[in-house]
């Protein structure tokens, strides 16, 4: 893909020995990204919902590809049901949603991608230009392979905002890094925030496996075999670190995001 991520985000990345920065609560209307996920709904942007501001590392990250013939996959699609007073809260699937505020703010966005959407609820009704989405559980490998038999994957980038429990997140990297294009991205969003009703007990936080294979080569947990920890070991380039606007605890959050790279060749 072409995008040097280390140089690119050095300015907004969180390394561990980094101590983190006042975060601005304003909004950020030189970024045409901010601008859409407030138009649209997103809680990527600073005003909706859980207003992490992602978008002001996604800006800057994606900037360079915006009018390239893209495959971007995003894993989980909010649907603010009526009655749902949390918006991150998520159920056992089967809702129908006619919105996908994040799938509308990609599709503007880059104009010659073509998108697909994974979630455990029905988004057949939501109608975007260049959009598909596929209905699965994250947590099922089976059902992930839903995604790479519609798209056919090589995916250039990957965006996972799904259930963010600990399990979903890993058995998804595990199934689904493989098929990111060589100089691609896979994004996992929320590592800060694993759901109580769907945490396993003793799993090992995504985010820590993270910062232990950077550093070891060793992806594996309960979730990833030995065989998918190799993969991911020879196949990584690099993992960066950002932080949530999330207002709680917001100053201890600089681990809530990770961008890794696919290595080229």
């Amino acid at each position: 893909m072409g995008i040097d991520v280390k140089r690119r985000l050095s300015n907004l990345a969180y390394r561990i020995a980094r101590p983190s920065h006042v975060l601005r609560l304003a909004s950020d209307p030189v970024n045409e990204l901010t601008r859409l996920a407030n138009r649209y709904g997103s809680d990527k942007g600073d005003i909706h919902l859980s207003r992490h501001f992602y978008t002001r590392v996604y800006g800057p990250l994606f900037a360079p590809l915006r009018d390239r013939p893209l495959k971007i996959l995003e894993v989980g699609l909010l649907h603010k049901r009526d009655g749902w007073k949390d918006p991150d809260a998520r159920d056992g699937g089967g809702q129908i949603a006619n919105r996908a505020p994040s799938l509308e703010m990609w599709s503007t966005y880059f104009p010659q991608a073509q998108i697909v959407g994974f979630d455990i609820n029905d988004f057949s009704a939501v109608n975007i230009e260049r959009v598909t989405t596929v209905q699965g559980d994250m947590g099922n490998p089976v059902e992930l392979q839903r995604i790479i038999d519609a798209a056919g994957g090589d995916f250039d980038i990957v965006i996972e905002d799904a259930s963010h429990a600990s399990h979903h997140q890993q058995i998804s990297l595990a199934h689904l890094f493989p098929h990111v294009r060589v100089g691609g991205l896979y994004i996992i969003e929320d590592l800060r925030y694993q759901p109580s009703t769907l945490e396993p007990s003793g799993a090992v936080k995504t985010r820590d496996l993270l910062k232990r294979g950077a550093v070891t080569g060793d992806y594996t947990s309960a979730y990833i075999d030995h065989t998918a920890s190799d993969q991911l070991a020879r196949t990584i380039d690099s993992i960066e670190f950002f932080d949530s606007l999330s207002l709680k605890d917001a100053l201890s959050k600089n681990d809530s995001l990770a961008v890794i790279q696919k290595r080229a060749g």
